[in-house]
């Protein structure tokens, strides 16, 4: 009999303090809110620290990545974390903007998942960013994209093959 896969891994992100805490710090303290959307942290990167993405320019990003073990759905699971995004700050309408807290589903039990623009699994431009990779490979070294086959292993290799490597545990 199969493993039932009920991980959802999301990935959090801040370069702006908020009036709660500093970036740093809010890494953390979402712990508490994700907790009260039942969204239970089981598993937590080290913090990795980077320049903003893909422009380089503004305050330094701090990113983990967290494991959670859920039923719920995936739209109702971005629903809680646009709800927990915005107990920190109104999110800017520009893309790759600085801000106080950034939440993502990165994978959903393993699926692919197509929601027309809105929702897209496993998150399509991962593969592109070592501050996802790196803390991803921390919680969940035998992840396989479900989308392509490659191994957290492989996606890390042909990034640092690639790309010039930003992202620093602290």
């Amino acid at each position: 009999m199969k493993h039932k896969n009920n991980n959802v891994i999301i990935s959090i992100g801040s370069n702006l303090n908020g009036h709660m805490n500093t970036s740093k710090k809010i890494l953390n303290i979402v712990f508490y809110y994700l907790g009260k959307q039942d969204l239970r942290v089981r598993k937590a990167s080290r913090i990795y620290i980077s320049k903003p993405f893909p422009s380089g320019l503004g305050p330094v990003f701090y990113n983990r990545v967290v494991m959670i073990k859920s039923n719920i759905n995936p739209l109702e699971i971005l629903n809680r974390l646009k709800r927990i995004e915005r107990v920190f700050s109104k999110r800017s309408k520009v893309i790759n903007s600085p801000r106080v807290l950034d939440l993502d589903i990165l994978d959903y039990k393993g699926k692919v998942i197509d929601y027309k623009n809105y929702l897209n699994l496993p998150h399509p431009r991962m593969n592109n960013r070592d501050f996802i990779l790196k803390p991803m490979y921390d919680i969940c070294p035998n992840w396989i994209n479900p989308s392509t086959g490659e191994t957290i292993e492989s996606l890390l290799y042909n990034y640092k093959k690639s790309n010039i490597s930003v992202a620093k545990v602290i």
